[in-house]
């Protein structure tokens, strides 16, 4: 998880903001993540909804967007969201950014409600802003209150389409709740805006091979997530477990490495 530095007082405030306002914290959800319908499911839980961060990332943008490249054409690599800051914080207030930078760091304390009053006044202020509403939501996970978690992401969305980590916690959303054509294309709308989302491409990855019975697409998400996360040692496990139901269903293993978006 990137660390959230202070915001600056001098023209740099911008700068930093333009990616203070794009990732949310979510320090505590996995209680609430598991699946009972299988051992596997249940030791595959959803991965992303206890280190998703809406809206607030201390470095900038360009940085973000570019660091996860590993090819000659990182055009399509890039978070369209991220892309957009400057424009979507243009004219915001310092005193707005300011409180968005308390109520992330409630989050990180699991001041729940003093965190959530303090987004309620930067939507007040600033109601563009999607990534207010999508912590509100991780607040409302954290609460246990799905319904009204999965309200505050459709608001998020109406506000900036171009929001994944929306669609991505979206999804999980879904899945938890047995909806899984949904959530598959929740992950894969989130993984066109940004195609290397770490959090998206595991979690699309452990779908498709739990609950829609995909497993050769879900080798290659497994691929791609492990393409930005190496060191992922249960990942790489799961990868594994994987290729074995793909041969004992009698499927042509691929002899490529390329992974999926």
């Amino acid at each position: 998880m990137l660390s959230i530095k202070p915001l600056f007082t001098s023209s740099a405030t911008k700068l930093a903001a333009m990616a203070l306002l794009s990732l949310v914290l979510l320090p505590s959800c996995s209680s609430s993540t598991g699946s009972t319908a299988t051992k596997s499911t249940t030791d595959k839980n959803l991965n992303g909804m206890d280190n998703d961060i809406v809206d607030m990332v201390s470095l900038n943008a360009q940085r973000a967007n570019t660091s996860t490249s590993s090819s000659a054409n990182t055009t399509d690599k890039r978070n369209v969201y991220l892309e957009q800051a400057s424009q979507r914080l243009e004219g915001v207030p310092e005193s707005v950014l300011s409180q968005y930078q308390q109520a992330i760091e409630q989050m990180k304390n699991q001041q729940w409600q003093t965190a959530n009053t303090l987004f309620d006044k930067v939507i007040a202020a600033e109601p563009q802003l999607s990534g207010a509403y999508v912590n509100k939501a991780i607040i409302a996970i954290n609460q246990q209150q799905l319904t009204q978690a999965d309200a505050l992401l459709d608001q998020g969305i109406t506000v900036n389409n171009s929001n994944p980590y929306a669609h991505q916690i979206k999804a999980n959303i879904a899945r938890l709740q047995g909806q899984y054509e949904q959530a598959e294309q929740g992950y894969l709308t989130a993984l066109t805006l940004w195609p290397q989302y770490p959090q998206a491409q595991l979690n699309l990855a452990i779908l498709l091979e739990l609950y829609r019975g995909k497993l050769l697409q879900a080798r290659q998400y497994y691929m791609a997530y492990l393409t930005n996360q190496p060191d992922d040692e249960q990942a790489k496990r799961w990868l594994a477990g994987v290729e074995i139901k793909i041969q004992r269903a009698g499927l042509t293993l691929p002899d490529d490495s390329n992974g999926a978006g």
